[in-house]
């Protein structure tokens, strides 16, 4: 038999082999460390500095800086857990000028086993204004769609889908709260307090079937499926809502508020809309009621939602999800489009537009044109805050096509007359040279009519993500240099 053919084909099939490993490995490599997406989160300290969390190789740090610009942990932050990578943790203010970091713990990553889909633990540490770290590492429950609003004393109150498993990812559902004291006691019992039980799943009867209801399982309508948040009633207590799914499949959102202790305030837990809920967007109103944001079934109109203290549904009003307070009783509410239309994403360029309304609606200024990127780049990440003088504070990277690893971050104000203060195009924020990359950022209102901005950067082309906080004042002015590093 003659071999020579098979002997010559060896090597090319190596070399495609070699080549497939190859790639394959650079995609790990490039997902694994694509610049700029260094888990981080980051809030106010309350005194015009900030408190920022990242979570890298070793787990998750936190250091806070304060006005000047000074870190006041220990060099390089206080390191939290060496929880799992994807953890999805969260960063709260305790109200004290200190932090609670919540995180869950590992899920087995085989879908074939069974335990894939059990609840996963989700934990909590609260840092103090100085940085010492409080409540030990013991799970707070098990579950998902965790949420945590601190109670002002140091306190925090948790809310959880707490389901157990029915089949896969089948899982009967039950919404709880439980309240953890300053020193990270249980004040809610040890399993907390159960809000709302979905209707369990079970099999699907011939009868059913024989009228037309598909599948194998199913479980009743009305019912919970997992969709809730909770705020704070600004008295130790909290006000939760959740969604239904209706028996005509619509969803409706009802609200109940908990005292301190855990108990009830209002007889009946109160129907607050007809709709969908507009996810975060529960605010607490200052008085012990509440706002949230729906969409309405019918018409798919935005809503906001005023719950009184008492659980009297106040008025509702236009809800324009990009806009924020303008301090003043108004908004200030922000638009982008891409131009051209007919062509491809990367070949867009963006244009901001701001306008101001008053209380009642009416503008205070028409909506602006502010900025309009330059051919082929786009803005993203948009953030802002505003400058508690009825103006706003706007922070951008500015990208061209889809490059996610290159894009410097600019900063604009706008005064409450829609003056634009910061030059036509704004200020570039990070102006280090070493800097190679710019990438994923959070804006912080300084409580001075400045803005604080904490950003993943990186001094390498391809990886090595580092974190840096900049601080610019009223007037556009880089207060901390060329930015200050704070993870080592």
């Amino acid at each position: 038999m003659d071999n020579t053919k098979e002997k010559k084909c060896w090597p090319l099939t190596l070399v495609i082999i070699a080549v497939v490993v190859i790639a394959s490995a650079a995609m790990i490599y490039s997902f694994r460390d694509a610049p700029g997406r260094l888990p981080m989160s980051a809030i106010s300290d309350g005194s015009g500095g900030s408190i920022v969390a990242w979570q890298n190789e070793g787990g998750i740090y936190a250091q806070r800086v304060d006005s000047s610009g000074q870190a006041q942990w220990e060099a390089g932050g206080v390191f939290v857990c060496d929880c799992p990578p994807g953890s999805g943790f969260t960063l709260t203010p305790d109200g004290l000028g200190g932090a609670i970091i919540t995180w869950s713990g590992r899920r087995i990553d085989d879908p074939d086993n069974p335990a894939f889909y059990d609840p996963v633990p989700f934990y909590a540490r609260r840092i103090t204004a100085s940085g010492g770290l409080l409540w030990d590492d013991s799970p707070i429950s098990v579950g998902e769609s965790r949420q945590v609003v601190a109670d002002s004393t140091g306190g925090a109150i948790f809310a959880w889908n707490d389901y157990s498993v029915y089949y896969k990812a089948l899982h009967d559902d039950y919404l709880r709260l439980q309240k953890l004291a300053p020193d990270g006691r249980r004040l809610w019992g040890n399993e907390g307090v159960l809000i709302v039980a979905s209707s369990p799943y079970r099999p699907v009867t011939p009868e059913e079937t024989a009228a037309g209801i598909k599948g194998t399982i199913t479980r009743p309508r009305p019912t919970y499926e997992g969709m809730h948040d909770i705020v704070s009633d600004g008295a130790g207590g909290t006000i939760v809502l959740w969604e239904e799914e209706t028996e005509h499949d619509g969803q409706v959102v009802y609200v109940q508020r908990l005292d301190d202790e855990g108990n009830l305030v209002w007889p009946d837990r109160v129907l607050a809309a007809y709709g969908s809920y507009y996810y975060d967007t529960a605010r607490n109103d200052g008085a012990g009621g509440a706002f949230f944001a729906f969409t309405q079934g019918e018409t798919g109109v935005v809503r906001q939602q005023h719950l009184s203290s008492e659980g009297e549904l106040l008025e509702a009003t236009y809800y324009h999800p990009d806009s924020i307070s303008d301090g003043l009783g108004g908004t200030v509410q922000v638009r982008i489009e891409a131009e051209p239309p007919s062509v491809a994403p990367w070949e867009k360029h963006s244009i901001l537009y701001v306008r101001r309304l008053d209380e009642k609606g009416g503008a205070v200024y028409p909506e602006k044109l502010v900025l309009t990127t330059p051919e082929k780049q786009q803005l993203h990440g948009l953030e802002y805050v505003a400058d508690g003088n009825g103006g706003i504070i706007l922070a951008w990277q500015l990208r061209r096509g889809w490059d996610i690893a290159y894009g410097d971050i600019f900063a604009q104000r706008l005064d409450g007359e829609g003056n634009i203060c910061w030059g036509e195009e704004g200020i570039p924020v990070f102006t280090a040279p070493e800097i190679k990359y710019q990438g994923g950022f959070i804006t912080i209102n300084d409580d001075s009519g400045g803005v604080i901005i904490i950003a993943v950067l990186g001094k390498g082309g391809l990886s090595g993500d580092i974190v840096y906080v900049q601080r610019l004042d009223t007037d556009g002015n880089r207060l901390w240099g060329d930015g200050i590093r704070i993870d080592r």
